[in-house]
């Protein structure tokens, strides 16, 4: 229940649209509505947020109100809780005409909520009782969302140092595990408002801004090609054909805009590693730039026909252009050939533009994971478009020797690209008590993802994972019971920019999320939730 305005800092810009007022109203165009809410902890740079009619909020949350006026209006705002009478938050509130009244107070105050359960409602009325606007919310208990044994007390962790560290990553101070123990802000997402909320950016347009600056340019004599970057190493996934004949191509990142790629930089790569007969190679980039944009290998298992996939490429020499498509079947064991070799692979079909120039560019999905290597085309039919899958681009990063067309296999020249297989290493760390796990599921010599046995039964129950292969987890994993699936992945912002946790909550299992917390204040639970 609201109970007393509770002291907070100069209200940020506010977000959102208002409110719509309730219909059948008999003057509601005269009065919007609408909620914000703001961290727990506030702050002068803490962001306010716009909560949607009927949205859940957390026991603690803070609240305002504001009050637009259409029309010279005077208004009573009348709160009605879950658990008590209705009162009056403020009586015959006089607005003038375009004017917004904000509730406490125009001081930076804030309601907060301490008890109650269920919805709750805030009523504009005119002096005769006539409701002319009405904003909800629904309070849900918190400990819903506290997915697994998420934070755990001082006395069973002991004082955190700098210098702990929990299978490889660096805690610094944090005192929660896994409250902040990612700092990276190369993968961190950040809504304003929940996914729900109408956006004018399609999936595809957030794929390719997530991804095309990890998409390269290959160069090959007078043959070009594309490449997607798999490590900060400079290891480059691509097609054979792209760089056959050749044991360096050049390499050129994608350009600022106005940079013309004619003015680029061109970097020399190594031709590392190369699979004749599913038209794979391995290249690795001399002296690459630090921080570049990683393409993150995507589970095989999970492609599904009529998924809508993405590519991103150089067709005909149409630098970083970006297609969409379906997949229209999956093809193990594919056979085809060009006009030098016989290949085989597992393949993707899909209706995906490919063209000469996409070749060696990566097929996506529509979390910009790669799925698939664009590779080649039915030259008898249109829209029969073939990319290798990735559970082949995962054994050729495993080899350490070349295939060669007649099936046969030689060590390679160049230093290998990966190490052998690390499996799953048992890590003892004394300084936090956590029995630890590392895994290298990319098989690069570097750990991707920590495991860690948050409640000693001797079985990983959480997981950090590393997606930009900096050393520090970008999202966890929670898998309370164990079984694989996990109920929570929690999306780590960057503390210097006050960018939110965000998690997604899939209570059920089924790999989509149900809704959508946004923890702001770091305590290791969402002061805000939205249905999915």
């Amino acid at each position: 229940m609201l109970r007393f305005p509770v002291l907070a800092a100069a209200l940020a810009a506010l977000l959102g649209g208002w409110l719509v007022p309730i219909a059948g109203a008999s003057a509601a165009d005269q009065v919007e509505l609408r909620l914000i809410t703001q961290p727990k902890s506030g702050g002068n740079d803490a962001r306010s947020i716009a909560i949607d009619s009927g949205d859940p909020v957390t026991i603690g949350t803070q609240l305002a109100l504001t009050v637009k006026a259409n029309a010279d209006v005077t208004v009573n705002i009348r709160y009605v809780p879950s658990d008590g009478a209705p009162t009056l938050l403020a009586q015959a509130l006089h607005i003038k005409a375009g004017e917004t009244k904000r509730l406490p107070d125009d001081g930076g105050n804030w309601y907060k909520i301490t008890t109650g359960s269920g919805e709750e409602q805030m009523i504009a009325e005119d002096a005769s009782g006539a409701v002319l606007a009405k904003a909800t919310y629904r309070i849900v208990d918190s400990s819903s969302l506290q997915i697994g044994n998420l934070t755990t007390t001082a006395s069973s962790q002991g004082n955190s140092s700098s210098s702990d560290k929990l299978g490889g990553v660096d805690l610094g101070n944090y005192q929660q595990t896994p409250d902040v123990v990612a700092q990276s802000s190369a993968v961190a997402k950040t809504l304003e408002q929940a996914p729900s909320t109408a956006t004018s950016r399609s999936i595809g347009s957030d794929v390719f801004k997530k991804v095309a600056s990890g998409v390269v340019l290959v160069v090959n004599g007078d043959f070009i090609g594309a490449g997607a970057i798999l490590n900060q190493d400079g290891l480059v996934i691509t097609n054979h054909h792209v760089v056959a004949g050749a044991d360096t191509v050049s390499v050129i990142f994608m350009p600022p805009s106005g940079v013309a790629v004619e003015d680029s930089k061109a970097y020399d790569a190594a031709v590392e590693r190369i699979d004749v007969i599913a038209d794979l190679a391995l290249i690795r980039i001399k002296n690459p730039p630090e921080n570049m944009t990683l393409v993150t290998l995507g589970d095989p298992s999970a492609v599904e026909v009529g998924e809508e996939v993405n590519a991103i490429g150089h067709p005909h020499g149409e630098f970083w252009s970006y297609t969409r498509g379906y997949v229209s079947q999956i093809r193990p064991k594919y056979g085809w050939n060009d006009s030098h070799y016989d290949h085989q692979a597992d393949v993707i079909q899909t209706q995906t533009p490919i063209n000469p120039g996409n070749s060696g560019g990566p097929l996506l999905d529509d979390q910009g994971k790669l799925i698939g290597i664009n590779s080649f085309v039915d030259p008898d039919a249109q829209g029969l478009n073939y990319a290798v899958s990735v559970d082949e681009v995962t054994r050729v990063m495993q080899m350490t020797g070349d295939r060669l067309a007649d099936g046969s296999q030689v060590e390679a020249n160049s230093t290998p690209s990966t190490q052998s297989d690390t499996g799953k290493i048992e890590v003892s760390q004394s300084t936090k008590g956590y029995k630890t796990w590392e895994y290298d599921d990319n098989h690069d010599g570097k750990t991707d993802r920590w495991g860690v046995d948050m409640d000693g039964d001797g079985k990983p129950d959480l997981y950090l994972v590393d997606q930009d292969g900096d050393g520090k987890a970008d999202y966890a994993l929670v898998d309370r019971n164990e079984n694989g699936k996990p109920e929570a992945k929690i999306i780590y912002g960057d503390r210097s920019k006050n960018e939110c946790d965000v998690w997604e909550i899939d209570e059920n299992e089924d790999g989509k999320p149900e809704s959508i917390g946004m923890d702001y204040d770091y305590d290791g639970k969402p002061d805000v939730v939205r249905p999915e």
